[in-house]
């Protein structure tokens, strides 16, 4: 996305038909910052946050347990209450358990990048809209994203990232304030219990 525009832009300075209107000013913005400093952004930063101490908390129990059963194994062998077959069969399952577990956390990490990846695209999209919203209603001629591949310097001048963070901020919270009334008048009904989660 990030390209995408970054092209978008560059098209238009350089098309020999384009040319900006002095009345319309050349602005430019951090969406970086406005994704990290807005409050929808925090908020899915700190969801985020959430599910990756949950998924390295499975991943450092799941380890414990490995780590528990092998020390088992090394104690039993120690004390000989163990014959060479026994041992030779707790290994194979420690190993066989040890690889299941390896491609299960490979598979819920690539889940989780992809779920926050589509959650963070989403985000940009629905931000885009208001900074979209913005540009028409500030009149501003050309938003460059400073973030944009190719652009090496932006005036602090033509900076409105703060006016854009304020509108992105203003949208969310209305958003926000609808969903919970929308809410509150419908009657509350159980939520249903999620196995395995």
């Amino acid at each position: 996305m990030k390209k995408v525009f970054g092209v978008l832009a560059a098209v238009m300075v350089s098309s020999t038909g384009f040319a900006l209107d002095a009345e319309k000013p050349l602005v430019s913005i951090d969406s970086i910052m406005i994704m990290q400093k807005s409050k929808e952004g925090q908020k899915l930063a700190g969801e985020i946050q959430k599910e990756i101490a949950k998924f390295q908390a499975e991943v450092q129990n799941s380890q414990k347990e490995l780590a528990q059963l092998q020390e088992q194994l090394t104690k039993q062998t120690e004390k000989g209450a163990i014959n060479a077959d026994a041992k030779q069969g707790k290994v194979e399952a420690l190993n066989a358990k040890r690889k299941t577990l390896e491609r299960e956390f490979t598979d819920k990490e690539e889940q989780l990048r992809a779920s926050i990846q589509k959650r963070q695209l989403a985000l940009r999209d629905t931000q885009l809209k208001v900074i979209n919203k913005v540009s028409e209603k500030e009149g501003w001629g050309l938003l460059v994203d400073k973030n944009t591949p190719g652009v090496l310097f932006v005036s602090k001048a033509i900076d409105k990232t703060p006016i854009v963070l304020a509108a992105v901020d203003a949208d969310y919270s209305a958003g926000k304030a609808t969903t919970t009334k929308v809410a509150s008048n419908k009657p509350a009904t159980p939520k249903p219990s999620v196995q395995g989660a």
